[in-house]
């Protein structure tokens, strides 16, 4: 269950979204591991592909978590996913009851890319970590304003994982983190806003459910 908390939280660091259909790929480094991340999105609806291994499909209904070499699938309504975000949040040591930190300006820029960025650095009761605003990134509004959304459907723990996309003026192009003792640094490759098809967040054929695991606490259904 631990692992899966791990999942969310990285889901919830990495995973934006938007009202037309876009995709969006990216590059991570997690404590050495790199992937290259496929975000496509259509509408309310968020498809996340984490290299060839593993997919998540996630909207404000839950999530389904996809294991593409053992052809297997695990769903979660949102209370589940809510459940799981409120326990990563107790994994990440006891809660202050205070307001979320907010993203603060350090003064310092730098361009990455072709994109010139204002740093940002944020500590919260999951971790900390550094962000590369590009402030006139097109439509980072929109790109932005479906995370939040589904940042809400998942529960107040969200926000105390990661900063909220509504805490930038402009578009994340690069994010230094260290969340529940891992590293996570993740560089924006490239973001289109092009036609995805509806398919891509329909659970594949042949893959078999496998029961989500009773979380401490909660009755087995």
């Amino acid at each position: 269950m631990k692992k899966i908390a791990l999942i969310l939280t990285f889901l919830s660091s990495v995973v934006s979204s938007a009202l037309a259909d876009w995709v969006i790929i990216q590059k991570t480094n997690s404590d050495g591991v790199e992937k290259e991340m496929t975000l496509k999105i259509k509408g309310e609806l968020a498809r996340v592909n984490m290299g060839p291994d593993m997919s998540a499909i996630m909207g404000a209904d839950g999530m389904t978590m996809l294991m593409h070499s053992q052809k297997v699938l695990m769903k979660m309504d949102a209370a589940t996913v809510k459940q799981a975000m409120e326990m990563a949040a107790k994994l990440g040591g006891p809660q202050s009851g205070a307001p979320a930190a907010k993203p603060v300006a350090t003064g310092q820029k730098e361009k990455i890319g072709e994109w010139d960025c204002e740093i940002f650095s944020w500590e919260g009761t999951m971790g900390k970590g550094r962000f590369w605003v590009a402030k006139d990134f097109p439509k980072f509004a929109e790109i932005n304003a479906v995370n939040d959304k589904l940042g809400k459907a998942m529960g107040n723990p969200m926000a105390s994982m990661a900063p909220q996309a509504s805490d930038f003026k402009g578009m994340v192009v690069k994010s230094e983190m260290v969340m529940m003792g891992k590293t996570i640094i993740t560089m924006l490759v490239s973001a289109k806003e092009q036609e995805v098809d509806a398919k891509d967040f329909a659970a594949p054929e042949g893959y078999t459910e496998m029961k989500m695991p009773v979380m401490p606490g909660a009755s087995a259904k």
